[in-house]
């Protein structure tokens, strides 16, 4: 089998553990992404050129979120703290204190309301209004045992989903703060993902993928794989979909058939971390345990091209609100 080549992109010094591109464009697209290095980065996401590389949090980044515009960045570390950020002036607008290390966050389309999600058992899964006070959330969840993996508001932001290590998906509904459905699996999530229709939620374990039904709870499909899976997305137009293992490969699939159509492969073998499709699908992103990120083309061209982006600092801070 062929090994296609991508786009490299330097610039982390640590695993780069999570991938966010906007939904909304017109001839441009962007790409955030989480360091362990503690940096938040915003890059074109078609080139791979550095915008900005977001430095206020004082420990790793583990998520991030992009509105939907790509105006506002929501980023969340160890440092207990969630950073929202004008995502092109790189400024931060506001601050979000947490007691424990902060795993995931997502931001509803329009960006006016946020979920969070920390890593120790008893810290709740929380919902703020972003455009108001931010010093306590509007609601809190209670219900997971261990710490929380992902959280993504699903439909029309009524509702959203949460993944845990007690190995558990749940949803919740965000008007009454009850947990409606829940689903069971034999390893915890390694990533979950809405599908830009919202009728589709990706989700990869261990031992293969599983792609849901929002509003039924149904599962569509359930596709074992014969490595260790640690990442998955599907395309937008929902042709194929793409799972990183833990030796550095990306393997393309058809959604229809689950047939292998090629696959990506470093030179110098990392695990993947984070995958995510850019909103035309030309492009499945790949952030890897090396700091790496790799834009790799679905429609490669005859003679593609890899290039090496240094981090393009120029030494001056970000003009950061404190």
């Amino acid at each position: 089998m062929r090994h296609e080549i991508g786009v490299l992109c330097l610039g982390h010094s640590d695993s780069v553990v999570e991938l966010s591109f906007n939904r909304d464009y017109d001839t441009a697209y962007f790409l955030a992404s989480a360091g362990l290095d503690g940096v938040a980065a915003l890059r074109h996401g078609e080139t791979g050129d550095c915008i900005t590389n977001l430095t206020k949090h004082t420990d790793s980044v583990w998520s991030v979120s992009l509105s939907h515009d790509a105006k506002i960045l929501a980023s969340g570390g160890a440092d207990c703290k969630v950073r929202v950020w004008d995502a092109l002036l790189g400024k931060q607008l506001k601050k979000l204190r947490h007691t424990k290390t902060v795993a995931c966050v997502d931001l509803n389309p329009k960006a006016t309301r946020l979920l969070t999600g920390c890593v120790d058992q008893e810290s709740p899964l929380a919902l703020f209004d972003i455009e108001q006070s931010v010093k306590a959330p509007l609601m809190e969840f209670h219900g997971h045992n261990r710490g929380v993996r992902d959280v993504i508001f699903c439909l029309e932001e009524h509702c959203f989903l949460s993944s845990s290590y007690d190995r558990t998906v749940r949803m919740w509904d965000c008007r009454s703060g009850t947990r409606t459905n829940s689903i069971f699996l034999p390893h915890h999530v390694k990533s979950m993902e809405l599908h830009h229709s919202g009728d589709i939620v990706t989700i990869a374990y261990a031992g293969g993928v599983i792609f849901l039904n929002p509003k039924s709870f149904e599962v569509l499909k359930h596709r074992k794989l014969p490595y260790k899976v640690t990442a998955a997305s599907l395309s937008p137009n929902k042709e194929i979909y793409v799972c990183g293992n833990n030796m550095g490969y990306s393997f393309k699939y058809d959604y229809d058939t689950d047939v292998n159509r090629g696959l990506y492969a470093s030179q110098n073998p990392s695990a993947v971390l984070a995958l995510s499709f850019s909103p035309d699908g030309e492009v499945c992103a790949i952030g890897s345990q090396d700091g790496s990120i790799i834009l790799w083309r679905m429609k490669p061209k005859q003679t593609p091209v890899v290039r090496h982006l240094e981090d393009e600092d120029d030494g001056e801070q970000n003009e950061s609100i404190s």
